[in-house]
């Protein structure tokens, strides 16, 4: 009788538990990806100082932020409050130890959207100057890292954004109105980006003041959830359906999230296990016991040096792919990496059966580490951006991946070694009864 198990069983139950996990995931995300309530829908217009600071290091520093959940008391005393839904953010720049603040309003209601701007209009021209002007974002969009986010420089709309300067003693800056149906029903923002203080505006100063603008882009404009900007009619929201949800309406979605997880996370996973033990098998058979040790880690080098070489040299789309294909390649050296550590421990569970544990497993954890992010991200297009952008290289991120999955490995082999132990030890156990019955 072999000391082994059935490898077979073992893997096809790892690959049955594993979709269930991913299918009781992806419900649970489901169930919860409910609009959060209205208090908390201003953050969304807030600037984005990671993606500022990604490209210019400490340009801004947030010193402070409140939202309606604080109460008035918190509200800038040089800006009025025109909705029960706001969010303030003030912050500095180390380089001109200048006050910045941004100030965001949010409405669900065309008529809460008109008396707050009324309401606003007559503050802004009792308490200082007002004056109707064209923003041009142009030159800070043709800046950015994003080519998304430069191709919007080219278009007229945003060379020529109706937006509102304001002069006053407290703050000076610029208020622009837009709506979106990111949420159901209708969503109407006022945001304004001003420095503290009453100081003349210098280039500098108005730049980042654009700069603060221009960081609603990438979480509206480049996505479709996107309406217009400076509303002059009310958002057209369809009707509600007076037919309820019916089961078979239910059956669909959940068919389609079914074949989701199978098609883009269960099949991958299953298929990399495979690969990953099959080039396991492969090196053990044609080399020596120290090249085990050496292949891996050199395979991963060359996966993560040559292709970065390549692709600033291809158009956008080839790069995602080639990127794609080494991160799943990298995938398989990071879990084989360790392997040679572990295989001559293993005395109940076969290396192989190990390696394929660990191909699934590894490949599972960072799904599951990166779906919560798209959760919570506005949109998908504004997460790749935020991703992307704290290690820009091609070559880092697949660097920080190879390392991730060392590490997940090398956590699994070690469950996978105790395990083996403790088989090991119920076995022994049961020797010395078969030795006195022979």
């Amino acid at each position: 009788m072999s000391s082994h198990l059935p490898s077979d069983r073992i893997r096809w139950g790892i690959c049955l538990a594993v979709l269930a996990l991913l299918l009781s995931f992806s419900l649970v995300a489901v169930a919860s990806a409910t609009p959060p309530p209205p208090e908390y829908r201003a953050q969304l217009a807030a600037p984005n100082l990671e993606y500022l600071n990604a490209s210019d290091s400490g340009l801004f520093i947030k010193v402070d932020e409140y939202n309606s959940e604080q109460g008035l008391a918190k509200r800038p005393p040089s800006l009025p409050n025109v909705s029960d839904n706001y969010y303030y953010t003030t912050f500095t720049s180390p380089g001109t130890d200048e006050q910045y603040l941004d100030a965001v309003w949010y409405f669900n209601t065309w008529d809460g959207l008109t008396k707050g701007k009324d309401e606003l209009h007559r503050y802004l021209q009792q308490h200082g100057t007002v004056t109707p002007i064209a923003l041009n974002l142009s030159p800070e969009l043709a800046g950015s890292s994003s080519p998304d986010i430069r191709e919007l420089a080219l278009l007229e709309q945003w060379q020529a954004i109706n937006a509102t300067r304001y002069d006053g003693d407290g703050t000076s800056g610029y208020f622009i109105t837009f709506a979106t149906n990111y949420y159901p029903g209708e969503n109407y923002y006022i945001t304004y980006y001003g420095i503290m203080g009453k100081a003349d505006r210098s280039e500098e100063t108005t730049h980042r003041l654009h700069l603060l603008a221009m960081t609603t882009i990438p979480r509206f404009i480049s996505s479709f959830w996107f309406d217009y900007l400076d509303p002059a009619t009310p958002m057209k929201v369809p009707l509600p359906s007076p037919i309820p949800m019916s089961w078979i309406s239910l059956l669909m979605i959940g068919g389609l999230f079914l074949f989701l997880i199978i098609g883009f996370v269960f099949i991958p996973a299953l298929v990399l296990a495979y690969i990953t033990v099959g080039l396991s098998r492969w090196i053990e058979a044609r080399s020596a016991p120290w090249i085990h040790s050496l292949l891996p880690p050199l395979v991963a080098v060359c996966l993560i040096v040559v292709p970065a070489g390549i692709v600033p040299f291809v158009d956008q789309v080839s790069a995602g792919v080639i990127e794609g294909i080494v991160l799943a390649a990298l995938i398989s050296m990071g879990v084989m990496t360790p392997w040679p550590l572990f295989l001559e421990r293993l005395k109940v569970v076969k290396p192989q059966t190990a390696v394929f544990i660990c191909g699934i497993g590894t490949f599972f954890v960072l799904t599951l580490g990166i779906m919560p992010w798209t959760q919570l991200s506005p949109d998908l297009g504004g997460f790749l951006i935020a991703l992307a952008q704290p290690f820009p290289s091609a070559a880092v991120r697949s660097v920080i991946f190879y390392l991730e999955s060392v590490v997940i490995a090398i956590v699994l082999y070690a469950m996978i070694l105790f395990w083996d132990r403790v088989r090991r030890r119920r076995q022994s156990k049961k020797h010395p009864v078969e030795d006195e019955d022979q």
